[in-house]
């Protein structure tokens, strides 16, 4: 008995030396599982910086925007319409008019619905991109609401 007894004590051990060895290493399920995972990180990754990249403008004055020239970069621009300056086509929702934010003019392209709020002196974000010819064409128009909404003080 005492035999049977030692050949199971050192099967025992050799089955744990074997364990330690196999733990020390990833099984080949666990490693697909890992570089899975490691693939799938790194893409969300990237798509979350590629978005954050594209959707970043900065803000410009007029001023600034022409001492920069042209440029691929989307920026945004902000100033108040001046009324002798829009030419609203509706038939082909195209709009011209130019900006001021006191530094300087800006002609502005827009292709787009005509908002209704709209006029002389509104102020106005824009973003685009500066043409080579110096006329901005922007992309996105957005109005700030006219100061009689604000509260009063």
């Amino acid at each position: 008995m005492a035999d049977s007894a030692r050949v199971e004590e050192k099967m025992i051990e050799a089955r744990d030396i074997e364990g330690a060895r196999k733990g020390g290493r990833l099984g080949g399920k666990q490693r697909k599982f890992l570089i899975g995972g490691l693939i799938i990180v790194a893409t969300v990754g990237y798509l979350i910086y590629a978005a954050a990249r594209g959707s970043t403008a900065y803000y410009m004055t007029i001023g600034e925007l022409a001492g920069q020239g042209s440029s691929a970069r989307s920026v945004r621009v902000v100033g108040n319409v001046i009324g002798e300056s829009i030419l609203w086509e509706p038939r082909d929702l195209r709009l011209q008019f130019e900006i001021t934010d006191g530094s300087g003019r800006l002609p502005v392209i827009y292709n787009g619905a005509r908002p209704d709020m709209f006029r002389d002196e509104a102020e106005v974000v824009v973003e685009g991109k500066l043409s080579p010819d110096g006329t901005f064409e922007a992309r996105t128009m957005l109005l700030k609401c006219p100061s009689k909404y604000e509260q009063a003080q």
